[in-house]
């Protein structure tokens, strides 16, 4: 019985459980939908008609982090540290991605030059707290990937977007970890079948959509 995904084409806490299915080498089966407007199957399936939705038989899981854990625990030898403590701290920093990821989208529908500038300095003092926490070596936890580097991917993936238009945020010369270790992650060969081939076209032109100080730098 193969998961089947729900998704749509943008959206980064899908692409972490992607990242999941391929790391572990799992068949599945991915749809997208329209948020924007929903078939009504999808908001009878999703409690808060957010994606994504994993189906496993008759049975519904939403939330990305539930849907994450759920695959690792299932399928495989599990990409979270064997230690208790580790993993929870592993999951702690899971949690501190996702605020990144809001961080991100804050930068983006910024309306004013002030706004912008506030939640970069907001997103540049998290990159300097990773930047403290990280060890130099190719993964969070050393040289093998585990689920809080699958977890991050996205978040750098569209750093990487917005820093073309906006260049600063991760720099060599103030994160040369963070540098490292976005590198790593980014090279690595299922983050490009995470996603849709078109995802950096529709996020830039998402980027656009929004019409915040962000777009105004845009050429």
């Amino acid at each position: 019985m193969k998961p089947h995904l729900i998704s749509f084409k943008l959206c980064p806490y899908v692409q972490k459980a992607v990242l999941t299915l391929l790391s572990k080498g799992i068949d599945y089966e991915i749809e997208y939908i329209d948020l924007e407007n929903p078939p009504a199957w999808f908001r009878e399936l999703s409690p808060l008609g957010k994606v994504p939705v994993l189906k496993v038989g008759d049975e519904v899981l939403f939330e990305s982090s539930v849907i994450v854990e759920y695959l690792d625990e299932v399928y495989g030898t599990s990409l979270h540290p064997s230690d208790a403590l580790s993993k929870a701290q592993n999951r702690s920093w899971m949690e501190f991605g996702n605020e990144c990821l809001m961080n991100v989208f804050n930068l983006i529908i910024q309306p004013e030059q002030q706004g912008f500038i506030e939640q970069r300095e907001a997103l540049r003092n998290k990159l300097d707290r990773l930047e403290k926490r990280l060890t130099g070596s190719s993964f969070f936890n050393g040289e093998n990937v585990s689920l809080v580097d699958l977890s991050f991917t996205p978040f750098f993936q569209r750093l990487q977007y917005i820093n073309e238009v906006s260049p600063g945020l991760l720099d060599p010369e103030h994160h040369p970890k963070l540098v490292h270790w976005s590198n790593k992650l980014l090279t690595q060969p299922i983050v490009s079948a995470s996603t849709v081939a078109e995802i950096k076209q529709l996020y830039t032109g998402m980027m656009k959509k929004r019409s915040g100080y962000l777009s105004t730098l845009m050429t």
